[in-house]
């Protein structure tokens, strides 16, 4: 990552560092964390040995580390981000839950990953939501990360549907983004964050072969509710979002809905998110 853009992702992180975990409180991201547990309940965890190790690749404020860790106690992991904003929430986490000897935390570039971690260590990988939208060379984190899996290592990962960005910004009113989405290939949410890589499976799928990590699924999630402005901010919930889910009854139905189509690999286009597991040879 190149020093202007890493120092344009560290202060966009140091803004939200302390408020960066209400987006739980949202009812759009509620449902969209339940599909993602759901995702790897049903796909990537049933497959992962006792005593397996995680690397948390960008992992922030240790969301899913946290939820890892506490799902699996057999584990153990390191959490490998950019922002040591960020990372002081993963380590009161990990103390406050009681997996602090379980987890390290490391700060870094993860451009650099292979300077500072050993190969072939790790059982898991993950990396989710925007952390491969804002690094410089996506081939080149992918490379590394695929250095650190033992053969027989899963990567998982949670990115930026370009597809989604192109319609949710002709709604937003925002043409300009949209038109950068789609010849581009790069693009952004709101006016504050970074520009960054958005992804499609096609061509997702290309990269992680070409480097040796074939794909073993691939789909999107959700998919048949989308954010609004309001999502994209800490806390708020859009007018859409809030007439759909705000009511219990109708939140299970549409959860329902969700789930019964997550998996589905036709739908991939249409998730805010592409989730997609590949697995290391062995």
């Amino acid at each position: 990552m190149t020093d202007i853009h890493n120092n344009q992702v560290i202060e966009y992180f140091r803004n939200k560092a302390d408020a960066y975990d209400r987006t739980d409180e949202q009812v759009y991201w509620r449902l969209s964390d339940e599909l993602l547990w759901e995702a790897l309940t049903r796909y990537v965890l049933p497959s992962v040995h006792e005593g397996a190790k995680v690397l948390d690749a960008g992992g922030g404020t240790g969301r899913w580390s946290d939820r890892l860790l506490r799902h699996r106690k057999d584990m153990t992991g390191v959490l490998f981000d950019l922002s040591p904003d960020m990372t002081r929430h993963a380590s009161a986490k990990a103390g406050e839950h009681g997996y602090a000897d379980r987890l390290q935390v490391l700060h870094g570039d993860l451009g650099e990953l292979n300077a500072q971690v050993e190969e072939e260590q790790f059982d898991l990988a993950i990396s989710f939501h925007n952390v491969l939208g804002f690094v410089d060379d996506v081939p080149s984190v992918l490379r590394q990360i695929e250095a650190v899996l033992k053969p027989g290592g899963q990567l998982v990962l949670v990115i930026p549907n370009r597809y989604h960005a192109i319609f949710y910004n002709i709604f937003a009113g925002n043409l300009d983004e949209a038109e950068n989405a789609t010849h581009q290939r790069r693009g952004r949410f709101t006016a504050d964050m970074p520009a960054m890589n958005l992804f499609t499976p096609t061509e997702l799928t290309g990269t992680l072969n070409e480097i040796g990590l074939p794909v073993t699924f691939f789909t999107g999630y959700p998919v048949a509710v989308y954010p609004g402005f309001e999502e994209t901010q800490l806390d708020g919930d859009s007018k859409t979002v809030r007439q759909s889910l705000s009511d219990d009854e109708a939140y299970r139905r549409i959860k329902n809905l969700e789930l019964r189509l997550l998996g589905e690999p036709g739908l991939a286009e249409r998730g805010n998110n592409l989730f997609v597991v590949a697995r290391k040879p062995q």
